[in-house]
């Protein structure tokens, strides 16, 4: 029974070998749930995904709505409440920050590197 054991050092090197052919650089790990028609079942899967229709999201926004629309999923409602909240303080600043996002912008290409700290900080003070 307990003959065929394997060395816990080859099963590691499997795992080794198995996630270095996964290019971590093009990719982001992914989940999904899945709830059955009554309920009583939940199952979630989290994969590896480089595939471009599965895009990462492009700003700011886009990333708290992924991040919320997870936490309800997993019926995580402080950190829903905390996202949603944090979604209507950026988009109350839009306009601010685009401003600012512009300015930030051309004080680099100016190579303003003061300004640019102190634009850089003003924006994160906004998206928090």
């Amino acid at each position: 029974m307990f003959g065929n054991r394997k060395n816990f050092n080859d099963l590691f090197k499997s795992f080794d070998d198995m996630f270095e052919q996964l290019n971590l650089n093009t990719g982001e790990w992914k989940t999904k749930t899945r709830t059955s028609e009554d309920g009583s079942i939940k199952v979630t899967t989290h994969y590896w995904s480089n595939d471009p229709k599965e895009s990462r999201p492009s700003n700011e926004f886009e990333k708290l709505q992924s991040q919320l629309n997870v936490a309800i999923e997993n019926e995580d409602f402080e950190s829903a409440v905390k996202l949603r909240d944090s979604i209507k303080k950026l988009e109350s600043n839009k306009k601010v920050i685009d401003k600012l996002e512009l300015e930030l912008r051309e004080s680099i290409k100016e190579q303003n590197f003061e300004k640019s700290i102190e634009l850089r900080d003003k924006l994160k003070n906004l998206k928090k």
